[in-house]
């Protein structure tokens, strides 16, 4: 129900409702972004989906890597977003990890938060074959050894 009132919310309720289900605390909140988000479109998805990132950067380090290894795929684009919002180089190998996403979306949200964080770049680019992904994600894996 939460999910379906941040749908159905009209311009005047929407800011009010949508910062409702970023900032209150329980699971069900989370739940409700996820599950809103595939049923709006335009700015208001986005604007969803950077709500529920955003929920997520409070989150620990254990229920991030958790719910980036869900199956709901919103879930795990939110929390690979997280990781890389929360700027830390301890999140890295989770990042490199979600690379290998069969989600193209989650997979470039980890592309981004790699970059953002290490300011390197070593792919994968969008459409990269299977072996031009495990490449980078060799690449990726590599560079983060030698900085340790």
């Amino acid at each position: 129900t939460l999910a379906a009132e941040l749908v159905r919310s009209g311009d005047q309720d929407w800011t009010k409702v949508l910062n409702k289900l970023r900032d209150s605390k329980g699971a069900v909140n989370t739940q409700a972004l996820v599950g809103a988000v595939g049923r709006l479109d335009g700015d208001r998805r986005r604007e969803a989906r950077e709500a529920l990132a955003e929920r997520l950067t409070r989150m620990s380090a254990e229920t991030l890597r958790a719910m980036a290894k869900t199956d709901e795929a919103e879930l795990r684009r939110a929390a690979v977003l997280a990781m890389a919002m929360k700027d830390d180089r301890a999140h890295l190998p989770d990042l490199v990890a979600a690379l290998a996403d069969a989600d193209a979306p989650v997979a470039r949200a980890a592309r981004a938060g790699l970059r953002g964080v290490t300011g390197e770049d070593f792919g994968p680019e969008p459409g990269a074959t299977p072996a031009e992904r495990a490449a980078a994600i060799r690449a990726w894996a590599e560079w983060i050894r030698k900085q340790k």
